[in-house]
């Protein structure tokens, strides 16, 4: 939702589009207190929701047509474990990626790894 409120090609990934102006105003909100909104840089992208679908590592503005975003990529996983290992207080609200799949299941299990090394 906030890369397609932003005019990314999402391909055919999960979308609130009744949220895209909430995600706009939230993104502006951000910016306008300073505050460091992070958002994956890249995902691996499926061609099917199914643990043997196709997948590559797109960026989350650019995600090809028919293709869908079920985990957060290398770029986006050392990002946010550099922020967890310098945290001092961490909030986590649900996995990263589709995570019952073994195949979209990195993203999560390194953020708790990430989570364990920082705590």
């Amino acid at each position: 939702t906030f890369f397609k409120a932003q005019g990314g090609n999402v391909g055919k990934s999960l979308v609130e589009d009744d949220k895209l102006e909430l995600a706009k105003s939230l993104i502006a909100k951000a910016k306008d207190k300073g505050i460091n909104l992070m958002l994956p840089e890249d995902s691996i992208v499926a061609d099917a929701f199914s643990n043997d679908a196709n997948t590559q590592i797109c960026s989350n503005m650019d995600i090809p047509e028919g293709w869908m975003g079920l985990d957060i990529g290398p770029k986006a996983v050392s990002a946010y474990s550099e922020v967890i290992k310098a945290s001092k207080t961490i909030l986590w609200n649900g996995p990263a990626g589709v995570f019952e799949m073994e195949k979209f299941a990195n993203g999560t299990k390194s953020i708790a790894h990430a989570v364990v090394e920082a705590t």
